[in-house]
């Protein structure tokens, strides 16, 4: 960063500190008093001296008071005009921030500036795991950690727009990028479709379809005038444009455009934030958004770990990645500290998911999804002995009839076939199937794994470890209180800035409580 250089407290401190001068109006034992006595322990203006320019340049703001201010915007879910507002007059934030009474406080665009700085330099990521070096520095960490991993939905903070609105909003969008590249009669032809909301009767089926046309008509034109920019912002707006016409249109008989029906795999649902999808966090909640996972330490209840994803991925596909991220974290602060044991809810019991995580060093505990055959005797009723390439019915027959084929998600698996002359009479037809060729049993690549993991949870030490996922859940309802239900800027990368604030919150506060700062008893009663 040019411009400006970094800017440092006085190591001496001064006197005419809110903290000192006015001990008697910060809120005691809260988490502004903790931050005012113990915030240098965790943050320090050299830490983030990469974020400046090193010569040249006016003085910042103190980066160790700006981050300060942050995690109290975070704490108190502020906006950036309250959150420089409360820096000019709040004493229990001056005295967090450790600044002088006097303090005229921060402007509201320093704040965007700050969170820029930071995003660059993945300063966030460091300031969080600045709270994990302090629990490995006061012990809190011992033994092989039992972790726990969960999800949430985060509502995203762009509007979710209609495919009328999707074409015409990334329209404009690659027009104002390619102003000096497209022609002067398409660019005519396309200022008035971007003037805003088209003027027709909406309610009108062939009303809309004529308005879809033209919008469609003119996103292709635009789009083969942009063909071969060598400018990356016209390209990634010309891709977007062509991927919401690709994703949200077809042709009906006549040629002629018409909203697809259905839904898009990886839809876009909004041109103020693109990267928001979809999701769903059970078969009738439904959001748009993204994905944050967490991953917290059972016995310390500290979070270890978090991570912003589209809402549309699948849960137990960011376990692995999030999982190793932390184990090579933790062995940079401290190498005797291991990762052990993995707490998970069925959404993370997939097959392909125990690998990755046992490739990493760790066994994943996690109750495996019952299986049903709409009330008929269901897979786990037959034996299967896989060494040996054969599968038992519940009636005695026994199956070798092994024939290749894939499951679901495109893996190797074995269809075993009983057929029609081993099911035709037999007495518990009825209750197993309705082919007529005969009974079929799946066996996938990792039907042993499961089956261990399925008589593993009937072990009443597993049921009671399983208990135990209750924490993660406290912890991420703790990063919803700290406003991670909803995002509060633009794009996933922004949003994961969000949340390592609200977890370093989350974890300043544990600590105290854990008394990692040496906290007098009364106030880790009162955290």
């Amino acid at each position: 960063m040019t411009g400006i250089v970094l800017g440092r407290v006085d190591p001496q401190g001064s006197l005419l500190e809110t903290r000192l001068m006015r001990r008697h109006l910060v809120t005691r034992g809260s988490f502004y008093e903790r931050l005012a006595d113990h915030g240098d322990e965790l943050f320090s203006d050299g830490e983030f001296a990469h974020l400046y320019s090193e010569r040249m340049g006016r003085p910042s703001i103190p980066p160790s008071v700006m981050i300060r201010a942050l995690l109290c915007a975070t704490h108190d879910r502020t906006s950036d005009a309250e959150t420089s507002r409360r820096t000019r007059v709040d004493a229990d934030w001056k005295a967090a921030m450790g600044v002088d009474d006097d303090f005229e406080g921060i402007a509201a665009r320093t704040f965007s500036l700050m969170r820029a700085r930071m995003m660059a330099a993945d300063a966030d990521n460091a300031l969080f795991e600045a709270t994990l070096a302090k629990a490995v520095a006061a012990g809190v960490f011992k033994g092989p950690l039992r972790s726990i991993i969960d999800s949430s939905p985060v509502n995203g903070a762009g509007a979710v727009q209609s495919s009328y609105e999707l074409i015409r909003g990334f329209l404009g969008r690659v027009a104002r990028a390619a102003a000096g590249i497209l022609s002067g009669p398409t660019a005519a032809a396309v200022a008035p479709l971007l003037a805003g909301k088209a003027a027709i009767d909406w309610q009108d089926p062939a009303a809309r379809k004529e308005h879809l046309g033209v919008l469609v008509a003119a996103g292709r034109v635009v789009l083969a005038e942009v063909a071969g920019s060598g400018d990356p912002a016209v390209a990634e707006a010309a891709e977007l444009l062509a991927q919401v016409i690709d994703q949200d249109v077809d042709e009906d008989g006549d040629g002629n455009p018409q909203i697809r029906q259905g839904v898009a795999r990886d839809r876009v649902v909004s041109h103020s934030d693109p990267e928001m999808r979809h999701g769903r966090k059970s078969a009738s909640r439904r959001f748009d958004g993204y994905k944050m996972d967490v991953i917290s330490d059972e016995a310390s209840e500290l979070v270890l770990g978090v991570e912003v994803r589209a809402a549309n991925a699948g849960d137990g596909e960011g376990a692995a990645p999030l999982l190793g991220h932390i184990r090579d974290t933790l062995a940079g602060l401290a190498p005797a500290v291991e990762m052990g044991l993995v707490l998970a809810d069925m959404a993370y019991s997939d097959g392909d998911v125990r690998v990755a995580v046992e490739e990493l060093g760790m066994d994943l505990v996690a109750k495996v999804p019952p299986m049903s055959n709409g009330g008929r005797y269901p897979k786990t009723d037959f034996y299967i002995d896989a060494d040996r390439g054969e599968v038992t019915c519940p009636a005695g027959e026994v199956s070798t009839d092994a024939r290749p084929t894939t499951d679901h998600k495109g893996r190797p698996a074995w269809l075993f076939a009983f057929g029609a002359e081993s099911c035709v009479g037999c007495p518990l037809r009825p209750e197993c199937t309705s082919a007529a060729a005969g009974r079929t049993v799946m066996v996938g690549v990792h039907e042993a794994r499961m089956a261990d993991a399925r008589a593993a949870q009937l072990d009443p030490k597993i049921i009671a470890m399983l208990r135990l996922r209750c924490k993660v859940e406290r912890k991420i309802d703790h990063l919803q209180d700290l406003g991670m239900r909803k995002a509060r800027y633009r794009g996933r990368r922004k949003t994961k800035l969000q949340a390592l604030l609200a977890a370093t919150v989350a974890n300043f506060k544990r600590l105290a409580v854990l008394g990692a700062f040496d906290t007098a008893p009364q106030l880790a009663a009162a955290a």
